[in-house]
C-alpha cells in the first residue's frame, strides 16, 4: 500500500478520516465518503487525497446507476489499456505467463485471434468477466459500439453486472475512484442508493458523494436505510468559507476595488474555490484594473482571465475534465488552423474570451463572425465573454457555462440525473 499522503494542517483531520475509509475498503467493507460542503472544496480535497495515492478520479453528475456506471466505464476506457488488462486476466485464467497472451495476439488477424481465444474464454470463472474479456479482445467487426457499451449489452443492460465485470479486469488498487456530485436532498436520496449498490457490488471501490451540508441534514432525517447508514458513517463536513475571507485573500494579492467584485467573491466563497483558483482570480482582477488605465495591458488581462476561467471550470464537479485551454479544433479557416480559448470536444462547446477593445474595429468584428460561423458549421456552440466580465460578473459567466454544459450533455444523449433506468428501482 502506498504511504499515507502528507497534508497541510487544515487538511490533517479530513485526510485521517479518508485514510480510515480507505482501510475499511481494504477489508472489503462497503464504505462511502460523503463530502458535505462547497463543491470546489470537496473536489479539491478528494482529488488531492487520491492523487497522493496514484488513483484517478471519475466525476459524475449522475444519481442513477446507469449514468454513474456509464461515466465510470467511459473514464476507465479512456485512461487505461483495457485490452492489455483483459489479456492478462484471460491469460492468467488459462495458465499463461504474464504478458504471454498479449504477445501471442500481437499482429494476428481477427480469425487467428478467434482461434487462439476460443479455448481460453471458458477458463474465466465468471461469465460476465469472460464477456468483458471478449468485448475487448474479440470485438464484433460489424458493431460501431465501444467495447464498454457492448459489455452492457452482454450483461443485459444491468449496469451493476457490467461494472463488476469491468472492475475485475483492473489490477487491485489501480481502479479509478468515483465522485458523484450534485445538489439537494432529492438528488442525494437517489445518489446515496446508487452509491450504496455500487459499493456493495465492489466493496473496494473508492466512492464519494459531494453535496451541500444542508441537503445531508435533510436526507438523514428520513427513514433508516442502507444508503442513510453509509452517508451517516462516511460524512465529512467541510468548513464553509466566508465572502469576507475571500475578499481579504484577493486584497492581499494586490486587488484594489474589491467592492466592485462583491458578486464574484460571494460565488467563489460559495463554491469553496481552492487556493490556486483564488490566486488566479486575484491575478486576473489585478490585470483588469491595470487594463482600465493602460490599454497596452489588455492582452495580459485577457490571458489571465482565460487561465482563471479554465482553472475555475476544472475545480467544479460539473465541468471538471471538459475544457482544454488554447486548443486547435482540427479544421482550417482560410488555410489557418482554428484555435479556441477554451474547447470542449466531447460536448462541442467553444468559449472565447474577448478584451474590451476587441470590437473597436469593423475587421475584428467580421473576423470573429467568420470564426463563429466556421465553428457552428462543425457543430460547435460558441460562447463569447468579455474578459472584464469573467472577473467582475463571474457569477453570471459561471451560471451560463453550467447551463449550456447541461443542455449539451442532454443533447448528446447522456442519461439525465433524474432519469429512470432499468435497474434503478428502490
Amino acid at each position: 500500500m502506498p504511504p499515507a499522503p502528507s497534508a497541510p494542517p487544515s487538511d490533517t483531520a479530513a485526510f485521517s478520516a479518508l485514510d480510515r475509509h480507505h482501510h475499511r475498503r481494504e477489508q472489503a467493507i462497503p464504505t462511502l465518503t460523503v463530502l458535505a460542503g462547497p463543491p470546489g472544496a470537496a473536489l479539491s480535497l478528494w482529488h488531492r487525497w487520491l492523487e497522493a495515492r496514484g488513483l484517478g478520479l471519475c466525476v459524475s453528475r449522475a444519481s442513477r446507476e446507469a449514468g454513474a456506471v456509464r461515466d465510470w466505464m467511459a473514464f476507465l476506457a479512456q485512461h487505461r489499456n483495457l485490452e492489455a488488462d483483459a489479456a492478462e486476466v484471460l491469460g492468467a485464467a488459462g495458465g499463461l505467463r504474464r504478458g504471454e497472451l498479449a504477445s501471442d495476439l500481437r499482429g494476428k488477424t481477427p480469425h487467428e485471434r478467434g482461434l487462439l481465444l476460443q479455448d481460453l474464454f471458458p477458463a474465466v470463472p465468471h461469465p460476465d468477466a469472460a464477456a468483458a474479456c471478449r468485448c475487448w479482445l474479440q470485438p464484433a467487426a460489424s458493431s460501431p459500439q465501444e467495447p464498454w457499451e457492448a459489455l452492457l449489452d452482454a450483461c443485459e443492460q444491468n449496469p451493476l453486472r457490467a461494472f463488476a465485470a469491468l472492475h475485475a479486469l483492473v489490477p487491485l488498487g489501480e481502479a479509478p475512484a468515483l465522485l458523484l456530485a450534485g445538489t439537494g436532498a432529492a438528488w442525494l436520496a437517489q445518489a446515496a442508493r446508487t452509491a450504496a449498490r455500487m459499493c456493495d457490488t465492489v466493496p473496494t471501490l473508492a466512492a464519494a458523494l459531494s453535496v451541500e451540508a444542508e441537503a445531508v441534514d435533510v436526507f438523514l432525517h428520513g427513514e433508516e436505510s442502507q444508503g442513510r447508514a453509509l452517508v451517516r458513517e462516511g460524512r465529512l463536513t467541510l468548513p464553509a468559507v466566508s465572502s469576507e475571507a475571500v475578499k481579504r485573500r484577493v486584497e492581499a494579492l494586490g486587488v484594489q476595488d474589491t467592492e466592485a467584485l462583491k458578486g464574484a467573491l460571494a460565488q467563489l466563497a460559495a463554491d469553496g474555490a481552492p487556493d490556486e483558483v483564488l490566486s488566479l482570480y486575484g491575478g486576473a482582477a489585478r490585470e483588469r484594473e491595470a487594463a482600465t488605465v493602460q490599454r497596452s495591458a489588455e492582452d495580459r488581462a485577457r490571458s489571465t482571465a482565460e487561465r482563471f476561467l479554465s482553472a475555475l471550470l476544472e475545480s467544479l464537479p460539473a465541468t471538471r475534465g471538459l475544457f482544454e485551454l488554447n486548443q486547435r479544433t482540427g479544421f482550417l479557416l482560410h488555410d489557418r488552423p482554428v484555435e479556441v480559448d477554451l474547447l470542449c470536444r466531447r460536448l462541442r462547446l467553444a468559449i472565447e474570451i474577448d478584451g474590451y477593445y476587441h470590437f473597436q474595429t469593423p475587421e475584428a468584428y467580421r473576423r470573429d463572425r467568420r470564426k463563429d460561423l466556421a465553428l457552428q458549421r462543425h457543430g460547435y456552440w460558441v460562447l463569447r465573454f468579455l474578459a472584464d466580465d469573467v472577473v467582475a460578473r463571474l457569477e453570471e459567466i459561471r451560471d451560463t457555462v453550467l447551463e449550456v454544459v447541461s443542455l449539451r450533455q442532454d443533447a448528446v444523449g447522456r442519461v439525465p440525473a433524474d432519469g429512470e433506468d432499468a435497474h434503478g428501482a428502490d
